[in-house]
C-alpha cells in the first residue's frame, strides 16, 4: 500500500521516489526506530538474522525486505498484488537472495518447518481467513523460530475518536452502512480517498481474542502501540489546549497505553 501522505502524488512518481516516499513515512518522527537505525529496529533484531531465511508476508514495495537485505538474511517475500510484486521484483533485481511471489498467507507455498523468521505488518487483520493464516505461519515456521506481527487494535483515540464517533456516529456513517458496525468500520479503515476507499476486511482485535488465536505458540507477548499522532486526532488539536495540557512526551507516553496497533511477537516451541 502507497500511503497518499506528505503530499505525495503516487501515479506521477516513478519506483524510485515511491520507495523513498514510504521509507520517509515510515520513518516519521523515528517513532519506530532510532535515527539512522533500520526500520522497525525497535521491535526486530536485525543482526541476529543475518544468514537466516526470513519471510515477510505483504511485502508491498519492500521496505521492510530492504532492512532484510541488508541485515544479510536469505529473504522471502509474498504478497497478494501483482502491482507490489512488480514493484519489489524491479527493486531487488540484482539481488540473488530475494525470492519473491505472488502468493496469500492463507497457503504459503512453502515446506513445513522452513523459515527462521515470518513478519506481517499491518496485514493479516484483512484476510479472509486470518486463523488460516496464522495456522499457515506456524506450520512453515521452523521450532523456535519467531513472528513479528502489527495488527490494528479495538481501542484508542483513533478508533473510538476517529472511526466510531466523528465518522460513524457524527459523520453519518453508521447510518449509511445501515447500522451494520462491521461494514461500516471496514468502509473507514485505510480509506484514504477515491483511489482507496477503503479496506475489504478490516479486523480490530481485543487482546483475549490474540491469545485465543495464537494459544499454539510457545511464547506469546502483546504490546499496545501506535501512531504517535493518535492523540492530536482529538477535537482540542484545533486549539493551543492540546499542546499546553498535553505535550508531546506525554502524547506519546499515551500511544504506549492506548494506540491503535498491537505489536505482536511470537515463537514456536521445540518439540
Amino acid at each position: 500500500m502507497i500511503h497518499p501522505g506528505l503530499g505525495f502524488i503516487p501515479q506521477d512518481a516513478s519506483p524510485e521516489e515511491i520507495f523513498a516516499h514510504v521509507e520517509r513515512m515510515m520513518r516519521q518522527g523515528d517513532w519506530m526506530q532510532k535515527a539512522g537505525e533500520p526500520l522497525l529496529s525497535r521491535f526486530i533484531d536485525f543482526p541476529s538474522l543475518a544468514n537466516k531465511k526470513v519471510l515477510d508476508i505483504g511485502y508491498g514495495v519492500g521496505w521492510l525486505l530492504n532492512e532484510y537485505v541488508r541485515a544479510g538474511s536469505e529473504v522471502h517475500g509474498i504478497d497478494l498484488s501483482h502491482s507490489h510484486y512488480a514493484y519489489s521484483n524491479y527493486r531487488f533485481r540484482n539481488y540473488a537472495n530475494v525470492c519473491l511471489q505472488v502468493a496469500s498467507a492463507d497457503s504459503i507455498p512453502y515446506t513445513d518447518n522452513f523459515f527462521d523468521f515470518i513478519s506481517a505488518y499491518g496485514v493479516i487483520h484483512h484476510a479472509g481467513d486470518d486463523q488460516q493464516c496464522f495456522s499457515e505461519i506456524y506450520r512453515v515456521l521452523k521450532p523456535s523460530g519467531k513472528v513479528f506481527l502489527m495488527l490494528y487494535r479495538r481501542g484508542g483515540p483513533k478508533y473510538w475518536w476517529r472511526k466510531v464517533l466523528r465518522r460513524g456516529i457524527l459523520g453519518g456513517g453508521l447510518r449509511r452502512s445501515g447500522y451494520e458496525f462491521t461494514k461500516f468500520l471496514y468502509s473507514v479503515t485505510d480509506a484514504y480517498g477515491k483511489d482507496s476507499p477503503g479496506a475489504p476486511i478490516s479486523r480490530h482485535y481485543s487482546r483475549a481474542q490474540l491469545e485465543e488465536l495464537f494459544v499454539n505458540f510457545g511464547s506469546v507477548d502483546i504490546k499496545i502501540f501506535g501512531n504517535r499522532h493518535e492523540w492530536d486526532y482529538l477535537p482540542a488539536h484545533k486549539f493551543p489546549l492540546t499542546s499546553w495540557l498535553l505535550p508531546r512526551g506525554v502524547r506519546d507516553r499515551l500511544v504506549t497505553l492506548s494506540g491503535a496497533y498491537w505489536i505482536v511477537n511470537l515463537s514456536k516451541p521445540l518439540k
